[in-house]
Formats: C-alpha cells, structure tokens, sequence
C-alpha cells in the first residue's frame, strides 16, 4: 500500500506530460444560452426562497393552532 502511495505522484505527473492541450475557449459568448440560463437561475432561486417562505409560514401557523387547540374534542 505504501508503494502505491509513493508512486501516485510520479504517475500523475507522467500522465499529465502526455495529456493533450485544452481547446481555446470561443471568443465571443453565446448571448442567448447566457440570457436562458440567466432566466433559470435567477427564477430557481426565487422559487426556492419562496418554498422556503411558506414551508417557514405553514410550520408556524401550525404551531400555533397547536397551541391553542389544547382543550377541544369531546372530553375536555
């Protein structure tokens, strides 16, 4: 196991001396995919403080009624 470990190194670097180089990025972004995905983002993330919101509104509404609710039913 120590073998293994000690020679990770020398075997990563190997491998990165063979690997190809990256494709240069496009030089100009592609306005409409920058515009969709900044629609979706930007509604997700108000989706989710809005679950959130009332998921927070609904547990406390019902800790209320909780409660107050402790003397009702036909044996009180």
């Amino acid at each position: 196991m120590k073998r293994i470990l000690s020679a990770l190194p020398l075997v990563l670097m190997h491998l990165s001396a063979y690997a190809d180089v990256a494709p240069e990025p496009p030089a100009e972004a592609n306005y409409l995919g920058t515009v969709i995905f900044g629609i979706l983002f930007v509604g997700l993330c108000v989706a989710f403080a809005w679950m959130v919101w009332r998921n927070d509104k609904n547990q406390k509404r019902k800790a209320k009624e909780e409660g107050q609710g402790g003397a009702t039913g036909p044996t009180a």
